[in-house]
């Protein structure tokens, strides 16, 4: 009885060791497959790039001399700004024509600068010691000459900035108009953006200046600071100009970094656009 127990045992060991690999390799089949679907991380490829849209506001200054230049620029079918200087030979048809583009305008005040070289003021120029009803009427003259103008940057104007009385009045016509500033003056004393707090209208400053010398290769490194400015703080603004500073060559750059801006997920909006993003997060 004994030796058939024995057996028996034996025989069912033997029946069990058939079944226990593949057992044993379903069972390690499934929980690695648990471990696939539950623990295997997510590609990031989409995450990232939806985080990393980036918005940047071109401003084109000084328009208003040479038309050629312009009609060169609007061949980019992108949103940007053109700052035209008032009272200009082409600054009134240089409006019409950006505005048929769909682009948006900016009347570029000419104001005194505080080394008092006049060399570069405009005619009708505000200067430091102009009285308001004068500026009055420079503003509302200008806004005729430029129609649909979104608002008003500052061509020169490190003396005028600094000026409470006028600065303030300027502010006040364009809350009265429903108009942006953009302060382009570069210095560190401007009161346009405390003034601008005070009175409850946004004053927009520039993040780079693009030109300086004629040059295509400094110039498409602006624009590479620009755009990683942008992917830093979710927008930029940067100030090219036309004629000898910049022109025709700030414009090839332009088109040059078209490429990079894509690839970067940059999109190109207007001055405005930035106003109302900064509206968004405060």
């Amino acid at each position: 009885m004994k030796l058939r127990r024995y057996i028996l045992i034996v025989i069912k060991k033997a029946k069990l060791s058939q079944y226990f690999i593949p057992l044993l390799a379903i069972f390690c089949f499934i929980v690695l497959a648990l471990v696939y679907i539950f623990y295997n991380p997510r590609p990031q490829a989409v995450e990232t790039s939806a985080q990393s849209q980036a918005y940047v506001s071109l401003i084109f200054e000084d328009a208003g001399m040479d038309e050629q230049e312009v009609h060169k620029l609007l061949e980019i079918n992108l949103p940007f700004d053109v700052a035209i200087i008032p009272f200009l030979p082409f600054s009134n048809k240089i409006a019409l024509m950006c505005s048929k583009s769909n682009k948006e305008i900016l009347m570029h005040l000419s104001m005194e600068p505080e080394d008092q070289n006049t060399l570069w003021l405009s005619p009708r120029s505000i200067m430091n010691s102009t009285p308001d009803d004068e500026v009055d009427k420079i503003f509302k003259d200008a806004m005729l000459n430029l129609p649909h103008s979104k608002g008003f940057s500052i061509h020169l104007g490190t003396l005028v900035c600094t000026n409470e009385k006028i600065v303030g009045h300027l502010v006040s016509l364009a809350k009265a108009n429903n108009m942006i500033v953009v302060d382009s003056t570069s210095s560190p004393k401007s009161l346009f953006s405390k003034i601008g707090k005070q009175k409850g209208i946004d004053v927009i400053s520039h993040d780079v200046i693009l030109d300086s010398k004629n040059e295509l290769k400094p110039i498409q490194d602006k624009f590479k600071l620009l755009f990683n400015i942008a992917k830093k703080k979710g927008f930029a603004v940067g100030i090219g100009h036309l004629g000898q500073e910049g022109g025709l060559t700030t414009i090839e750059a332009f088109k040059e970094v078209l490429k990079d801006a894509q690839r970067e997920n940059i999109k190109f909006v207007f001055v405005s656009d930035i106003v109302k993003l900064i509206k968004q997060t405060d």
